[in-house]
């Protein structure tokens, strides 16, 4: 990982992580604790990939039970497939801090760094956390102009004036050069819909394939 020396406002050069150190533990420990030890996965592991943009913890066994992704985070309680392993780490203490605050604490501590909130996956029998680098979104594949260092707000302003006419959220993506699904349904899409500044183009069925989002005309 990277490590960079910064200034601190006493004027004292301090050494930053790429990353929080801090999110990655918890995302490790919440690895641990959640994945999937059943025999079907004797042979799978827990991965850390590092990317030049991204560091990817991939664990084995999706979400247990009823939890659901949207529940992440939340004040929700949540099943747990191994309490054992739970129990004992949070009688250690130093592993894991309180149950269910891993995730707002990985929350917490990306925005602190001024990084984007961590994404939640779930994949063929696996649950996938990725840790973005960079606020700055990549340049746009279709040869667009460069996004780069682009804020939220540009980049919804930007978005607006691109749905003038209707666009999938495949094609807003794409102009953004974003690859996340959630990333920018959470991030642009959705806000600017509860904004009143996008509407659904088939109002009956928002959940629909071809579903596609034009602007709101004021």
């Amino acid at each position: 990982m990277k490590t960079s020396g910064i200034i601190n406002s006493n004027g004292e050069r301090i050494n930053r992580t790429e990353y929080p150190m801090e999110a990655l533990r918890e995302a490790v420990a919440n690895s641990l604790i959640h994945r999937d030890y059943s025999t079907q996965t004797e042979n799978a592991y827990i991965s850390v990939n590092m990317y030049n943009d991204r560091i990817e913890i991939i664990n084995p066994g999706n979400l247990y039970g009823t939890n659901k992704l949207e529940k992440l985070g939340t004040a929700t309680t949540m099943e747990s497939r191994n309490p054992t392993i739970v129990r004992i780490l949070e009688e250690k203490g130093s592993v894991i801090e309180n149950r269910h605050s891993g995730i707002p604490t990985m929350k917490r501590k990306m925005k602190k760094y001024g990084l984007p909130e961590p994404e939640f996956y779930e994949e063929r029998d696996s649950f996938k956390v990725i840790f973005r680098n960079t606020s700055a979104v990549e340049n746009s594949q279709t040869g667009a102009q460069s996004m780069a260092h682009i804020t939220i707000d540009e980049l919804k302003a930007k978005v607006l004036n691109y749905c003038e006419i209707p666009k999938s959220s495949k094609e807003i993506r794409e102009y953004v050069g974003l690859s996340s699904k959630t990333y920018v349904a959470d991030s642009i899409i959705k806000p600017l819909l509860k904004a009143g500044m996008l509407e659904y183009t088939n109002k009956k069925s928002i959940n629909a394939r071809n579903q596609k989002y034009i602007t709101v005309k004021k």
